[in-house]
């Protein structure tokens, strides 16, 4: 098993991988490799907190593998791609945020399965510390059913079901509203739920959801509002990623989430006005956050 992406989420799928299958941790340097390869601390949903180490490798010395997970950010997944498409015997499983499968797909090459599942496992880094926050659900296409197998095997609920497209929408349209709002707001996830902010998020899913729709199967606005409220209130006290990025001034996934909505809009002739404004306001705060000169 390989795990091409040592990021918080990545460092969890990594360990528990672990304990049940040899797993190899990808960097993308052999330099990061070593940094890491002397183990980081992993807190638990528990509580419980334990030292952990996993063989990790540079993307040249990383040994074959049946299965590759791409836990990487949006802006590195070709690079991803091409490393696990290079390594897995079977099969590349991205769950990443955001829209990525064409893009992984043309970049990890033939020969095996390529494809894009949807995940609630959440982790973050705190402290110098790997805090995994929950282990969620994955959901992965049929052809993936090994590696859902070995996932929950490992402590991480899978299942391979032709619900995965659903699941990915599902996850792009909570995406589409927790993390853009939260970084131009610079909120925690709970403060969404603020009444002076929540019909922003209404009119945020009402006017996207017909553009999602017709790209799949998705739940009717309301019901998705809902999924979208529970979400905020369990992950209340979290930063989402994108607010992370945006403050440590580090590319975000802002084309893999709101750019992927303005394209199919766009082919749809559908215009996505508040969307689109988000998009243009977390461009402009990760150029302000690094001191570059805006865009005109």
């Amino acid at each position: 098993m390989a795990v091409v992406g040592p990021g918080a989420l990545g460092r969890v799928f990594a360990a528990r991988l672990a304990a049940v299958v040899p797993t190899a941790l990808v960097a993308r340097s052999r330099e990061r490799a070593a940094e890491l390869g002397e183990g980081f601390e992993l807190v638990h949903p528990s509580g419980r907190s334990e030292r952990v180490r996993v063989p990790v490798f540079g993307p040249e010395e990383a040994p074959p593998a049946r299965w590759a997970v791409v836990l990487v950010k949006g802006p590195d997944t070709e690079a991803a791609a091409r490393v696990a498409g290079g390594l897995a015997r079977e099969g590349v499983l991205s769950l990443q945020n955001g829209w990525v499968r064409e893009r992984l797909r043309a970049a990890a090459g033939e020969g095996r399965l390529v494809d894009q599942g949807a995940t609630t496992a959440a982790a973050m880094r705190e402290a110098g510390r790997t805090v995994w926050v929950a282990a969620g659900e994955t959901w992965l296409p049929p052809a993936f059913a090994a590696l859902a197998e070995r996932l929950t095997e490992a402590g991480l609920p899978a299942a391979a079901t032709p619900e995965v497209a659903a699941r990915r929408l599902e996850k792009l349209a909570v995406n589409l509203v927790v993390n853009p709002l939260t970084a131009v707001l610079d909120v925690p996830n709970g403060g969404l739920l603020e009444p002076e902010l929540w019909p922003t998020v209404r009119d945020l899913v009402l006017e996207m959801h017909p553009v999602l729709a017709a790209r799949g199967p998705l739940p009717d606005p309301e019901t998705l509002l809902g999924r979208i409220r529970r979400v905020l209130a369990a992950t209340a006290a979290n930063t989402s990623s994108m607010r992370a990025d945006v403050r440590a001034g580090r590319p975000t996934e802002i084309e893999e989430i709101t750019g992927v909505l303005l394209a199919w809009g766009r082919a749809g002739g559908r215009a996505l006005p508040r969307h689109e404004a988000l998009y243009r306001m977390v461009r402009a705060l990760k150029q302000v956050h690094r001191g570059e000169p805006l865009e005109e």
